[in-house]
């Protein structure tokens, strides 16, 4: 039984039962005054999972993911808190290079009993340019391809966002090392995977929904339509794929979906949905086991403070900090995605819907990353990160606030 952390918007609580099952037949159309979407506190879905096996020989070591443990005590509530973070360690002699592999697995979702479906590796000309696909586009951005970063007015150098976000967040350490230190991703694609879901709205459904721009790549939907798949089908076909592709958990396998989102519950419902990503793991705070992350490449058109990249930057720097998803936390909410409380390091949650600064690449495409809490934003310690703030954009000027009470940063 394991936790997913989800990257979750949801429909205004305006939406009628009555409108949810009008909107569940195959024709009836949404208004983008009804697409009225805002964040709300992340849903916790426990799934239970046949174990992973490992397809790669070697030692068990060589297989695990590389990892960082680390423990400190947290001046803002006392506490000894203890995890792990992707990568090697910025706080002891920085001047080093993790290289973690990243095997991206297009996930093509074909709804049968239609023709509807929805793949990451077929072109979509109104949307994404000619000649791009979201896998290509998703390959040449700045998640996997080096830009220049200057973070809260410090230049952290040319590379990737990832190796900048985790130099920025514990500058203080790895300033003098710079540029030196790295989180480096050997990235691979693996062969399009395919899911066949009914068009039932129990598992799966497709809605009309106007201002979408996402086509359909067997049909010419006009509008389009948006594709629902209930979490609790998807994830164990995951685990299924990880184990069939034969990837061990010192990979991280990141599925990337186009034109598809993912309920929590009943696909028909949108009270279930959106989830737009999330990353989960078999193991624990200490020892992740296998880890893994879905994601879509978004447009920006259907939900508000997305756009491209920023929910593939949400969940691959989650994972990176928190690959299990459960590293501890002192307890911090009420702000971004989350109403009430959390008490992990899910450093996407409490700014989702907020953007970087766009960053454009040799491709002529602008992408938008979202920004992110640094580590001492949730511990307090040792000391702020870059410019010295607490988050990758500077929306943090402080620490965060201990849950309850309630409050803003």
């Amino acid at each position: 039984m394991k936790l997913l952390f989800l990257t979750r918007f949801i429909s205004a609580a305006a939406l009628t039962a009555s409108l949810m099952t009008l909107q569940a037949q195959d024709d009836a159309p949404l208004s983008p005054d009804q697409l009225r979407l805002i964040p709300v506190q992340p849903a916790v879905s426990r799934l239970a999972k046949a174990p992973l096996r490992g397809g790669i020989g070697g030692s068990s070591a060589a297989l695990k993911l590389a990892v960082w443990p680390y423990q400190f005590v947290s001046t803002r509530d006392g506490n000894t808190y203890a995890g792990t973070i992707v990568g090697g360690n910025p706080l002891n002699h920085g001047a080093r290079t993790t290289t973690v592999p990243v095997v991206i697995i297009p996930l093509r979702i074909q709804f049968t009993g239609t023709v509807r479906n929805f793949d990451p590796t077929s072109p979509d000309v109104g949307c994404l340019g000619a000649g791009n696909t979201a896998i290509t586009l998703s390959q040449a951005s700045p998640i996997f391809q080096p830009a220049p970063y200057t973070i809260n007015g410090v230049n952290v150098g040319t590379t990737t966002f990832p190796d900048a976000f985790q130099r920025a967040q514990f500058w203080p350490s790895v300033s003098q090392f710079a540029p030196a230190y790295h989180l480096a991703f050997n990235v691979s694609v693996a062969a399009k995977q395919t899911i066949s879901v009914v068009n039932n709205g129990a598992t799966g459904a497709t809605f009309n929904f106007s201002g979408n721009c996402t086509t359909n790549t067997l049909v010419n939907d006009n509008p389009p339509r948006l594709g629902v798949i209930d979490i609790n089908f998807l994830d164990p076909l995951l685990t299924g794929i990880i184990t069939t592709l034969g990837i061990t958990p010192n990979q991280f396998p990141l599925f990337i979906i186009y034109g598809v989102v993912i309920s929590d519950g009943t696909a028909s419902n949108l009270n279930n949905c959106c989830i737009l990503g999330y990353h989960n793991a078999d193991g624990t705070a200490l020892a992740p086991g296998q880890t893994y992350g879905i994601a879509g490449y978004d447009q920006g058109y259907l939900f508000s403070g997305t756009k491209d990249i920023s929910v593939l930057s949400h969940e691959v720097m989650e994972w990176v900090d928190d690959p299990s998803g459960s590293n501890p936390t002192p307890p911090w909410g009420n702000i971004g995605q989350v109403s009430g409380c959390q008490g992990n390091l899910e450093n996407g949650d409490p700014l989702s819907g907020t953007l970087m600064p766009p960053v454009t690449m040799p491709n002529g495409v602008t992408y938008h990353a979202q920004e992110l809490a640094f580590f001492s934003w949730y511990y307090g310690v040792p000391y702020p990160g870059a410019g010295g703030v607490y988050s990758s954009n500077g929306t943090f000027a402080g620490v965060a606030k201990l849950c309850p009470p309630g409050g803003t940063n």
